[in-house]
């Protein structure tokens, strides 16, 4: 009878126990373009590039991220209009999910 009592007791414990965490939520194109817009070395850079060429804007083609991964790193992403972007205008990203802080940052921005 104190086996199956402990048996009980061990399996209400593990059912108790904390739900496992949630997946990592997508990066949606609104919190990207937000994030670039609030970091200086981006917004910086954009307005630079405005300066030269006023038809350049951010331009961010998320990856699938059904896998719910914890970095996206994103290659030209300027767009000056219809046509090709000079390559001294562009520039890449690096977000990274920060599990503590339960949101998406810029880890890298480069030009």
């Amino acid at each position: 009878m104190n086996k199956t009592i402990c048996i009980a007791a061990a399996a209400l414990l593990t059912a108790c126990s904390a739900p496992p965490p949630p997946p990592i939520p997508s990066l949606t194109p609104h919190q990207a373009a937000e994030l670039l817009h609030f970091n200086n070395k981006a917004e910086n850079w954009m307005i630079y590039v405005r300066k030269q060429n006023p038809a350049c804007t951010y331009k961010l083609d998320l990856p699938d991220q059904s896998a719910h991964p914890a970095e996206i790193d994103i290659d030209h992403v300027v767009s000056c209009g219809a046509a090709a972007t000079p390559r001294e205008y562009d520039a890449s990203v690096v977000f990274v999910y920060d599990k503590a802080a339960a949101k998406w940052t810029i880890t890298r921005f480069s030009s």
